[in-house]
């Protein structure tokens, strides 16, 4: 899916080293920039280790515990590294000019939707990766309708 939406060189971690990857496509220096979306300890770190001296690290996903860092490494190398939470309205708007100017498919990375009545099988499906889900979306449609209905 990286592949089909442009990117230049996508990893497959059960195959490769990540950072390694990483250092080696920028003559080991490190990437300016590292977006992390896993939101896992070991993915974490990989980003710390993906960045560059005074590169920055945004942290896009919520790790469900606690994660121990390479608090040294970041410091010694004057990385920066920034929370984010995606669905504010300036986000909104880029994303959907992106979209607007096919500039970026939502349709690749979006694998499944699911009903309001289904929310536990979405919710399955998205943590557990059932049919390789990615962006798993719920949709209320019914509700908005028979609340529409309901308003007449």
């Amino acid at each position: 899916i990286g592949t089909a939406l442009g990117a230049d060189r996508v990893i497959n971690i059960a195959d490769e080293n990540a950072v390694d990857v990483v250092r080696q496509l920028t003559g080991g220096i490190g990437a300016d920039y590292v977006i992390e979306c896993a939101g896992t300890e070991a993915t974490v770190n990989q980003a710390i280790h993906m960045a560059n001296r005074g590169g920055k690290i945004c942290l896009a996903a919520f790790p469900h515990d606690p994660v121990t860092t390479d608090l040294a490494h970041l410091v010694k190398n004057n990385i920066y590294v920034y929370g984010i939470r995606g669905e504010g309205r300036s986000a909104t708007r880029r994303a959907m000019t992106l979209m607007a100017e096919k500039r970026f498919d939502a349709t690749k990375i979006h694998t499944h939707t699911f009903a309001l009545d289904d929310l536990p099988t979405a919710l399955r499906y998205a943590r557990d990766r059932v049919e390789d889900a990615i962006k798993v979306v719920v949709t209320a449609r019914q509700a908005v309708m028979l609340k529409n209905v309901a308003a007449e």
